[in-house]
């Protein structure tokens, strides 16, 4: 009877085990991790170079076409010249796709679309593309591979079944969709275990003891199933929302249009992408060019253009009846541009006020012995060259007493000293400065030189008729004439100036230029703008080589600069 009454309990006691196994996730076994492909124990993980969506290239003298396939059924048509790639946004373009022609319609961003019929059903076809522009016609040929349905592109099951110890593939997918479909995995285990708690309740109502505890496994196992996750199908049964294989498919069909690194070293760089970079090319042949020397230059005046404005006394600043004079004002020679008042110490005005007595004390002295000469001259008691000599000194004191008065109140006039355009200026009212302070300074701003510093003595020779050019910050160009070249080094360096053909009010004095002069050795090269140069991850220089339309190629070069 003891045997008998605990199976009732072992029974039940097995039901909740299995019904906590059940309810906790699910994991397909390594048998049935399926990849990308359908196999079996392969990653999910994105291998294929090609893109996701069906696409055909054609390429003639002076075109070439991409058209991309989307899900749609409409065919995007990307068409590009082949010299540069660059769009061309006003063409016809007839398709002949099996034996029947049709004509793309121009969309929006400068692309042309395509609607056909054909192009819906999977297989390849051949593709022919007239392409009329202006005056000049074009035939392009190529080819759109569209996979079928259930191909391994697709990343789809078809119906085939696993024989591995009796499991079916089939079970799985109905378990993953009954455990995710309308009622969740844990509904349907609480109500499983509802019912056959209730079933065997039933079975042990004669036996009160194992009846209670045949309810508390079937209490504890609908608490464990009612807290469980839903089941979790492996890796290759990780179904979407939409019943397809979403997951590492999906990542595939992202990866696929966009720009990669393929495992031959090439870049993957799709037509839109192109589009949305302003991507362009050039056609180069070799040849023979002039590279030239790089140096650090910066704007001067013209020393007979130019000029600075210093007072020679020390005093206090003040403004002329018109006013200070602006930055960027033209001024004329000869010009008062401001007012220097002396400004002396007490001691100096001490020794002024003397040496200004002594000379007025000398003065009427000898006022007084010219009065008396001249009296006796009237009576021809005195000769005249004594009468002279006195009024000849007295001349001499005035002056003197003139320039010591000037001294003390007679401001100095500062001038221009050249036509120009105030370029500096440093002046206030009442300023007080000493002696030999710049105040102004004004230069031809058509006038102007360029000084260029050559570090590595490379332009000793044939400078003077090479050609050199400058280039501001803004990247402006400026044509530079040869004038001279220093003959001592300053700072380990030779100087160089230009004159600069043409120059404008818009260049500065200082501004820091980019000199090239280029010389007269020749060299053999490929000729890039410096915007195609890139740096790898290795630090080396980089140009991409095109090799297809949407396939570029890296490529490590030397430069110089020309």
């Amino acid at each position: 009877m003891r045997l008998h009454s605990r199976a009732p309990c072992a029974i039940a006691a097995l039901c909740g085990l299995l019904f906590t196994l059940t309810g906790s996730p699910v994991l397909a076994g390594p048998g049935h991790d399926h990849g990308p492909d359908g196999g079996h124990g392969e990653p999910a993980v994105s291998t294929a170079a090609a893109p996701a969506k069906p696409r055909f290239t054609a390429v003639s003298e002076h075109y070439e076409l991409v058209g991309i396939l989307g899900a749609d059924g409409v065919l995007t048509v990307y068409l590009d010249r082949l010299a540069d790639t660059s769009p061309v946004t006003a063409a016809t373009l007839e398709f002949l796709i099996d034996g029947e022609s049709f004509s793309a319609e121009p969309a929006q961003d400068g692309l042309y679309a395509l609607k056909a019929p054909a192009l819906a059903a999977p297989g390849e076809r051949e593709i022919i593309v007239t392409i009329a522009e202006d005056k000049r016609s074009d035939l392009l040929i190529g080819a759109l591979s569209r996979p079928a349905a259930g191909h391994p592109e697709d990343r789809s099951h078809g119906d085939h079944d696993h024989a591995e110890g009796g499991h079916s593939h089939h079970a799985d997918e109905v378990f993953g969709a009954l455990m995710n479909g309308g009622l969740n995995g844990v509904s349907v285990i609480a109500l499983v275990a509802l019912v056959l708690g209730l079933v065997i309740g039933l079975a042990l109502r004669g036996a009160r003891k194992g009846g209670t505890a045949a309810a508390l496994l079937l209490v504890g196992s609908f608490g464990l199933a009612a807290t469980a996750e839903p089941a979790l199908a492996g890796p290759g049964h990780d179904h979407g929302p939409d019943g397809g294989h979403g997951g590492a498919a999906a990542d595939i069909a992202i990866q696929g249009e966009a720009p990669r690194r393929l495992p031959t070293g090439e870049m993957f760089l799709p037509k839109p992408t192109q589009r949305l970079l302003d991507i362009r090319t050039r056609i180069l042949q070799p040849q023979a060019v002039q590279p030239s020397i790089r140096l650090i230059g910066r704007i001067i005046a013209d020393p007979n253009r130019s000029g600075l404005v210093q007072s020679t006394i020390k005093g206090r600043v003040v403004a002329p009846p018109a006013g200070f004079p602006v930055l960027g004002q033209k001024v004329r020679k000869g010009q008062v541009l401001a007012f220097v008042e002396p400004a002396l110490t007490a001691g100096e005005q001490t020794d002024l006020g003397q040496t200004a007595g002594d000379l007025e004390q000398r003065i009427a002295v000898l006022e007084a012995q010219i009065a008396r000469q001249e009296k006796l001259g009237v009576n021809r008691l005195a000769t005249g060259a004594v009468l002279e000599d006195l009024k000849i000194e007295r001349k001499g004191l005035i002056e003197r007493r003139e320039t010591l008065k000037n001294a003390l109140q007679a401001p100095e006039s500062l001038i221009a000293p050249a036509d120009g355009v105030i370029a500096e200026m440093s002046v206030a009212a009442g300023q007080v400065i000493e002696a030999g302070v710049t105040l102004f300074r004004l230069y031809d701003a058509g006038s102007l030189l360029v000084e260029a510093i050559d570090y590595d003595g490379n332009l000793h020779d044939g400078v003077e008729t090479a050609n050199a050019w400058a280039t501001t910050h803004q990247g402006r160009r400026l044509g530079l004439s040869f004038v001279g070249r220093s003959r001592a080094l300053r700072h380990h360096a030779a100087a160089l100036h230009f004159r600069i053909d043409g120059a404008g009010d818009h260049l500065l004095l200082g501004e820091p230029l980019r000199v090239r002069v280029r010389t007269a050795a020749k060299k053999t090269g490929l000729v890039v703008p410096r915007s195609a140069v890139a740096q790898g991850p290795t630090g080396e220089l980089t140009v991409f080589k095109r090799l297809a339309p949407e396939l570029y190629q890296p490529v490590a070069v030397r430069i110089e600069d020309l």
